[in-house]
């Protein structure tokens, strides 16, 4: 091989290696044959300038570049205890240039070399300029020893970066409904939104929304998924690749469910036998409601019966009576009515007392001998002060209908019915107010007796 292919790194190991051991050897030789000491130091002293010039010419100084070292920006605990991210930086790399001999840094690479930033005096949110320092992998505590660097200036953009919870605003400004139908309140799907980003972003946030790509006449429920957007108070759209948020699209829900206005009606309970129940007027506030149902087949109903009402609960010193309106699930009052308020037309209704003595038991057990202690018994009994002057102690029975009562031996309290025959007429307008007891004494039969 030609000395033109030869290597510095050839020539010291034939060059630089033979002048020393040439001189070595001479050395040698002379201290053997006890020459001049003199010429010795002589030989000493040249082998080594020998070895200085070789080693300055066959490795000279020499630069090398070095491209893409990462910037590492590790935040303080002072920015992670207050939100403080960095979002933006000028630079994500330095470039170096080493010198000195080839031989000692021809085989450094980028990933032997590190940069940080110094983040100690970033306080707020901001834009600030950040020195850059160099280190090297093996020795991260000590400056590298670099010729030069750039850039040694980053600038960062830190933001305060906080996550909010926002609600969901459904729209379905497209879609309408006849008036046999209820559109009822749009939701969205998922309710809620997180988003993380900019303090100062999420500050301009005024609502969250979810637009149905629905149009036209609906007379069914429809449910539609879209995507969210965020807008400002100025309805202005926001935009921003830095915000992350939990979902990207929800579903909007447009409840529609048919409609129809419904009078309103109840029953009579506990109704005393002989009495004309239509001889009791009211009225009935309010009279009708507008009903939404979860099918059509609120179209077949003529009426709506909310509850009911017991006639000897009516008194007479208190001419109206309430009944709740509540309805199953899946119906809607949209009159919003809670409760019917009935008014009872007995403005010429009387209220008398009698002493009532026909008093029998029926459906005694047959294994018990039943005794009537109760003789007489108060009734008040309210009706139009026409018929109640008319009625008399005989037109009142009262009966204990012992069917299910379950009876002890000795006395005790049985409830009765209150019947009112009527005078002159097959029924009464009169009815018995609120509800009465009887004593009665019970005794098992001995087993001779049944």
């Amino acid at each position: 091989m030609s000395s033109e292919n030869n290597s510095p790194e050839q020539f010291e190991g034939t060059s630089q290696h033979r002048s020393m051991k040439y001189y070595l050897k001479a050395f040698a030789a002379m201290w053997r044959n006890g020459g001049n000491i003199t010429t010795l130091l002589i030989s000493v002293v040249l082998a080594i300038v020998v070895w200085i010039l070789v080693r300055v010419f066959a490795y000279p100084d020499t630069t090398k570049k070095i491209n893409g070292v990462d910037i590492q920006a590790q935040l303080t605990q002072y920015m992670k205890d207050n939100n403080l991210q960095i979002t933006s930086m000028s630079d994500k790399t330095v470039d170096l240039e080493l010198s000195g001999k080839s031989v000692d840094i021809v085989n450094y690479r980028a990933d032997d070399f590190l940069a940080r930033l110094d983040l100690s005096t970033v306080r707020s949110a901001g834009t600030f300029p950040v020195e850059v320092d160099v280190y090297r992998t093996d020795n991260p505590d000590q400056r590298a020893d670099t010729s030069d660097y750039s850039p040694r200036i980053v600038t960062l953009v830190v933001e305060e970066i906080v996550t909010r919870e926002f609600n969901i605003s459904a729209d379905a400004s497209g879609v309408s409904v006849t008036d046999d139908y209820h559109m009822d309140t749009i939701t969205a799907e998922p309710s809620t939104v997180k988003i993380t980003g900019s303090i100062e972003i999420l500050n301009k946030i005024s609502r969250v929304e979810a637009r149905a790509d629905v149009s036209g006449m609906l007379t069914e429920t429809v449910s539609s998924d879209t995507g969210l957007v965020l807008y400002d108070s100025t309805g202005a759209r926001i935009q921003s690749d830095s915000l992350e948020m939990s979902a990207q699209s929800a579903v909007v829900n447009i409840p529609v469910y048919p409609k129809k206005e419904l009078p309103l009606t109840f029953t009579f309970g506990g109704v005393p036998t002989n009495f004309d129940i239509d001889s009791l007027e009211y009225t009935i506030q309010p009279e009708s409601i507008m009903v939404a149902a979860p099918d059509e087949s609120i179209f077949n109903l003529s009426e709506l019966n909310i509850g009911t009402v017991n006639i000897a609960d009516i008194k007479f010193n208190q001419t109206t009576s309430t009944i709740p309106i509540s309805l199953k699930e899946g119906y809607k009052n949209l009159s919003g009515n809670n409760c019917a308020r009935i008014t009872w037309k007995i403005s010429d209704y009387s209220k008398l007392d009698y002493q009532a003595t026909n008093i029998t038991v029926v459906n005694a057990p047959n294994d018990m001998d039943v005794d009537v202690i109760t003789n007489e018994l108060t009734l008040s009994v309210i009706g139009p002060s026409s018929e109640i002057s008319r009625l008399s102690s005989a037109n009142l029975f009262v009966t204990a209908d012992l069917l299910g009562v379950t009876l002890n031996e000795g006395s005790q309290d049985v409830p009765v019915s209150v019947i009112i025959s009527g005078s002159g007429s097959d029924k009464t307008q009169c009815w018995a107010l609120g509800s009465y007891m009887i004593t009665v004494n019970a005794r098992k039969l001995a087993a001779a007796e049944e």
